[in-house]
């Protein structure tokens, strides 16, 4: 998904990265109507399960029936508890109701260990672990694991997303994303943590060392960033025919935008970027850019995420307003903002409790496993693509997460 929030550690991104912004006022006031779950627990479920669970408050014409089946088919594969938070990645100019399936894995709650499990005992497909993007992501996961490497203090979490159209099915290849705490080169100790990060983990993921003119760019690309801002996840794009590495900086406000890319060798040629990031910043309170590097340096297609902080998840009430705007905008269809906003909601195992915020947390920052769950549906964010000569195009990203509310005893 490129992005959905954080995975339970606290990286100092969180917070506004723009414009006066006024605190969530009165959280307990927002109250949704819940659901009593059948199943006593939805702690330790797979990924599977985890999707069923959510099928039946999945409009049609947001994923289709035969797209869902195609998702859980692909989940079934991963065993174990491997993630707590998934989603899903749909675009909003076609009615054509065909999605993404993404989830991530945590450094914690155990996540990452049963991750690397399924890698190396047998419980992953032998047909898939013969092919060496899993042999790569297999070691890289191992890694990441032990905690003698570096990896394992460095590597917050992981993103596994799955183009669907045209996934083999001899060999389901992810893009990934590999969350770290923040990252800038503002000193010698900077360039020399994040050389040992990026040719440990990289190299690793893609079974090819990063060459020289790569790592330059890499290196200029943080040496440039806006005071105050930060690399939040490096990508590699496995399943697809590009070159490069992705970077998703975050807390970096419109207006540094366009001279951080200028600075990169970037060119707003039409203006059109420019043109956006001044609407944008009287719509949404939150962006993270996308940008790619290559051994030239960063491309001109570029994305940029929209989201609103604090993280309100289901009770976010902002996005009916900026959907609006792209469909005014002819980058949404109207009855994608309609499945998009109905898709939200929440599922408890408590109903003797309401859901809020002050009293729930994400699943992975809870210390033990004495909480009862809640699984909500949310917009994570909606990323806008520019690419030059082409129309803009808008992708939303919704998210499903489990949340946990301490059992009184």
């Amino acid at each position: 998904m490129d992005r959905l929030g954080e995975y339970g550690f606290e990286t100092g991104f969180e917070s506004s990265l723009f414009g006066e912004l006024k605190e969530f006022q009165n959280r307990n006031r927002f109250i949704v109507e819940t659901v009593q779950l059948r199943k006593p627990s939805l702690k330790g479920l797979n990924a599977a399960q985890f999707l069923s669970s959510v099928e039946s408050f999945i409009p049609k014409n947001l994923i289709a029936s035969q797209n869902f089946k195609e998702m859980q088919n692909l989940a079934s594969y991963f065993s174990g508890g491997i993630t707590s938070f998934f989603g899903f990645e749909s675009v909003l100019d076609s009615a054509d109701a065909q999605a993404d399936y993404l989830f991530a894995v945590s450094s914690r709650k155990g996540e990452r260990e049963a991750f690397t499990e399924m890698l190396k005992n047998g419980l992953f497909p032998t047909k898939f672990m013969n092919q060496d993007v899993w042999k790569h992501i297999r070691e890289f996961a191992t890694q990441w694991a032990n905690p003698d490497s570096i990896l394992y203090n460095k590597v917050l979490g992981l993103w596994l997303e799955f183009d669907m159209v045209g996934l083999s099915s001899e060999a389901p290849i992810p893009c990934i994303f590999i969350q770290t705490p923040s990252l800038r080169i503002d000193t010698p100790e900077d360039l020399n943590e994040f050389t040992k990060l990026t040719t440990s983990a990289l190299p690793l993921l893609t079974g090819q060392s990063v060459s020289e003119k790569i790592q330059k760019q890499m290196i200029k690309a943080l040496q440039e960033l806006p005071k105050g801002s930060g690399l939040m996840d490096v990508g590699v794009m496995l399943s697809r025919a590009v070159t490069g590495i992705r970077y998703c900086i975050v807390r970096i406000s419109p207006n540094e935008i366009i001279p951080y890319l200028t600075a990169l060798g970037w060119s707003d040629n039409d203006e059109q970027v420019s043109t956006l990031l001044k609407e944008l910043e009287a719509h949404v309170t939150r962006l993270v850019l996308h940008i790619n590097i290559t051994e030239e340096g960063v491309d001109q297609k570029i994305g940029i995420e929209c989201s609103y902080s604090p993280d309100c998840y289901h009770l976010e009430t902002r996005w009916s307003a900026f959907l609006d705007y792209l469909i005014k905008k002819g980058v949404c269809l109207p009855e994608k903002k309609e499945s998009l906003l109905s898709f939200s909601g929440v599922e408890k195992e408590d109903s003797s409790n309401d859901f809020n915020l002050n009293s729930y947390q994400v699943s992975v920052k809870i210390q033990d496993d004495d909480f009862s769950s809640a699984l909500v549906r949310f917009i994570s964010h909606i990323k806008l693509v520019y690419n030059p000569n082409s129309p803009i195009q808008a992708k939303a990203y919704a998210g499903v997460r489990l949340f946990g509310h301490h059992v009184d005893h």
